[in-house]
């Protein structure tokens, strides 16, 4: 089954809490490599924990996903924003990085650390540790 067809400058829903149902991943750039399309993304309004564990939101300005995992991630298109001032430099430090462009194989679900958590994990073979909200 084809996922869905991602186009630069799209926002999407995806699975975030729902008291962050105002965040929408927004497509930046699809790239093409002989693995498979990498989307290049920012995210609106993203839940972040606070060092108090308080909750409040931020704009990640880029994310690279491959196509599997970004189709995983979100629901269903909602118009077109504008990418934030800082995905273009973003893009341009990905695509510079000698260690490799980087690629998140794991769906989102709102939070980085827990992006970050649920590849690491993935990569190393283990299932990570659910969420506490």
């Amino acid at each position: 089954m084809e996922g869905p067809k991602f186009v630069p400058g799209q926002a999407w829903t995806y699975r975030v809490p729902d008291s962050h149902a105002a965040s929408r991943i927004v497509v930046g750039a699809v790239l093409t490599f002989s693995g498979g399309d990498v989307v290049c993304c920012a995210v609106t309004r993203a839940p972040r924990r606070l060092p108090d564990g308080t909750i409040d939101e931020a704009t990640i300005p880029f994310l690279s996903f491959s196509q599997a995992a970004l189709s995983e991630t979100v629901l269903a298109p909602d118009g077109e924003l504008p990418l934030p001032e800082g995905f273009a430099p973003a893009l341009e430090e990905w695509h510079a990085d000698p260690r490799g462009l980087t690629v998140f194989t794991v769906p989102f679900e709102g939070y980085l650390d827990r992006l970050i958590a649920r590849q690491m994990a993935a990569i190393i073979g283990v299932e990570a540790e659910p969420p506490t909200e």
